[in-house]
C-alpha cells in the first residue's frame, strides 16, 4: 500500500521545531524532486508586516530540501533524520513575498548529490502558480 505524503507529519522529517517551521506538508517526493506546500500564518516570525519575508522564503526553501532528505532517510533507508546545514545561495532572486493567508508550494529539483552535499534549483509559486522566488542552494549533511 502506497503512503500518502500528505499524511506525514512534517516534523517526522525536519530537524526543526515549532516556532520554526517553515513548510507544511511534503506533497512530492522523487529522488531528485520535491515540493512542499505552506500557509503563510500571521504569527510566523518570518513575517514581517502582513508580509513573508525573503528570508523566510530562503528557509522554506532549505526546508523543502530537508524533507526530501527527512523523507529518505526515515522511509527509504529506515535510519533517523540527518541535521543539515545550507552551505550556498546562488542566483536567489525575489519577485514576490507572499502575505499572510497565502499558500505557497516550493519545488526543488537536485542538479548534483554527493559525499553528502547536494545542489539544487528551487521555485517558489503562489496559488496561481506564479514564480514568487527562484534560486540555488546547496546543503550538506
Amino acid at each position: 500500500m502506497e503512503m500518502n505524503l500528505r499524511d506525514i507529519d512534517i516534523l517526522e522529517l525536519l530537524p526543526q521545531r515549532p516556532p520554526f517551521v517553515m513548510i507544511g506538508k511534503l506533497v512530492t517526493y522523487q529522488d531528485n524532486y520535491a515540493e512542499t506546500e505552506f500557509e503563510i500564518k500571521a504569527d510566523n516570525m518570518m513575517c514581517e508586516d502582513g508580509r513573508f519575508s525573503a528570508c523566510g522564503l530562503v528557509e522554506n526553501i532549505a526546508q523543502t530540501s530537508a524533507a526530501r532528505i527527512g523523507y529518505y532517510y526515515k522511509y527509504v533507508l529506515k535510519q533517523p533524520v540527518q541535521i543539515g546545514y545550507v552551505g550556498a545561495i546562488q542566483s536567489f532572486s525575489v519577485f514576490r513575498t507572499p502575505s499572510v493567508s497565502e499558500k505557497i508550494r516550493t519545488r526543488i529539483e537536485v542538479e548534483a548529490e554527493a559525499f553528502g552535499i547536494t545542489s539544487f534549483k528551487a521555485y517558489v509559486y503562489d496559488a496561481a502558480g506564479n514564480v514568487l522566488a527562484q534560486g540555488r542552494m546547496k546543503t550538506a549533511l
